[in-house]
């Protein structure tokens, strides 16, 4: 289908960018790290004496992260893990590890143990900056014996398509592994290593704990609760019977929990909020009001769709938060797979907002993952508004169809109305953009 203007499309469109720059974590960590002379480092306003530095980054945000991080500093060596054909960091001297996401797998395992022998390398007196973001549950992995990384691929595929929370998966995560929850830490903390983690958020409420698992940060959530999880969710049944038999002894306490109390200094340094906070100044400076309704959107995408959709039409109509203006919000939904469709949350997100405001209103919405990716798409997200479902129509699609096969990829790419960015490599979650009665091009 052609492409065709819309009121604000184009405004929404030209924010894009914005948002991708506001959650560029390079200048954020360059800001918080100093070389103040051979042998002493700054960190967020703690200073550490020290022999040798090593930096760590891991995650969709590890190349940005990097190139930030040796801006500011001197490494001895710096190590960098991301997505197997991910964005490369563009500074020399980086050994870059290749892994998988969203699944783990053997390269996971590979990227552990380089980890792991670098603690060996180092000693007494020494430090290690941890950079982690969002994605390194997968990159990063080591099953707790007897489990194989068979066994933790099955289980995170139950996971990611149950429509959990990113908190409850990462409860899971942490207690049939060895290197999440804070247990990574300890193979450096052990041998009188300083640890620095560092963290980019991409879950609600930005608990360092649940980003990538917490690697370097106590943690607060027990067997029980990992148990409870899959049982809730009622995956217990379906997972592998080596996972269950681990959990369980470690309810009996046979299998020692993960880590409660750590020697490691954490620091969450970019978040949603962050770059909503960032958005809403510059809106400003464009003449626009806008108003934050949240960082922490949770719960199935075409609920928090419908939800967005009704703040949306009655401040259209009625000004109860603004009568013109942008609504910002940013969080992590989930998709409960049911179909064989392509899509994400985002897109899921935006189809059932369309629906809702169907030819009710001058509403509309631009939603996107700052990672890239949405889903198994090579899109970050989609544009609707009250015409996006006429269109559809028009061009003898369904929103209904889409959100049933969870295939909204193939209806926002008919219209035209896909967002592209390709990998960005930073991730702090999904941005929302309501415009609210805004005309003109």
């Amino acid at each position: 289908m052609a492409s065709v203007k819309y009121q604000g499309r184009n405004l929404a469109f030209k924010l894009v960018n914005h948002i991708l720059v506001l959650s560029d974590p390079a200048p954020v960590v360059k800001r918080c790290l100093r070389q103040l002379g051979i042998g002493l480092v700054e960190i967020c306003g703690r200073r550490f004496k020290t022999r040798h530095v090593a930096v760590v980054a891991i995650g969709k945000a590890a190349p940005r992260l990097i190139y930030g991080a040796l801006g500011s500093i001197e490494a001895t060596r710096a190590l960098a893990v991301i997505p197997r054909g991910w964005v490369k960091p563009r500074v020399s001297g980086v050994e870059v590890i290749e892994s998988t996401h969203p699944l783990p797998s053997d390269l996971s395992i590979k990227a552990a143990e380089e980890i792991i022998e670098l603690s060996r390398t180092l000693g007494r007196g020494d430090l290690v900056i941890f950079l982690i973001s969002g994605g390194g549950s997968a990159l990063v992995e080591l099953p707790r014996p007897p489990l194989t990384i068979e066994d933790l691929t099955e289980l995170n595929r139950l996971m990611l398509s149950s429509g959990m929370s990113i908190s409850e998966i990462n409860t899971v995560r942490k207690h049939v592994s060895m290197v999440k929850g804070g247990q990574l830490a300890r193979y450096f903390t052990s041998r009188g290593i300083s640890v620095v983690g560092l963290y980019v958020s991409d879950v609600p409420g930005d608990d360092p704990s649940l980003i990538a698992s917490g690697p370097t940060v106590p943690d607060k959530s027990s067997f029980v609760d990992a148990v409870n999880v899959l049982k809730v969710r009622g995956i217990w049944g379906s997972a592998p019977a080596v996972v269950k038999s681990l959990l369980e002894d470690g309810v009996k306490g046979v299998v020692p929990e993960t880590p409660k109390r750590l020697r490691a200094f954490n620091r969450v340094i970019l978040t949603n909020m962050d770059v909503l906070r960032g958005l809403k100044t510059m809106l400003s400076e464009l003449g626009l009001r806008s108003v934050i309704l949240t960082s922490r959107l949770e719960g199935e995408a075409r609920e928090v769709g419908r939800a967005l959709a009704s703040v949306a039409l009655d401040s259209a109509r009625r000004g109860t938060l603004l009568r013109k203006g942008v609504l910002l919000a940013g969080g992590e939904p989930t998709v409960t797979v049911r179909g064989g469709g392509r899509g994400g949350r985002t897109m899921e997100l935006a189809a059932s907002f369309a629906k809702s405001v169907s030819g009710q209103g001058k509403v509309s919405i631009l939603t996107l993952a700052t990672d890239g990716i949405d889903g198994n798409t090579d899109a970050a997200g989609a544009y609707a508004d009250h015409t996006t479902e006429s269109r559809a129509l028009a061009a003898g699609l369904s929103i209904d169809e889409s959100l049933s096969n969870n295939d909204t990829y193939t209806l926002f790419n008919r219209l035209n109305d896909l967002v592209v960015t390709g990998p960005t490599g930073t991730q702090v979650n999904m941005v929302s953009l309501i415009l609210i009665n805004i005309t003109g091009e």
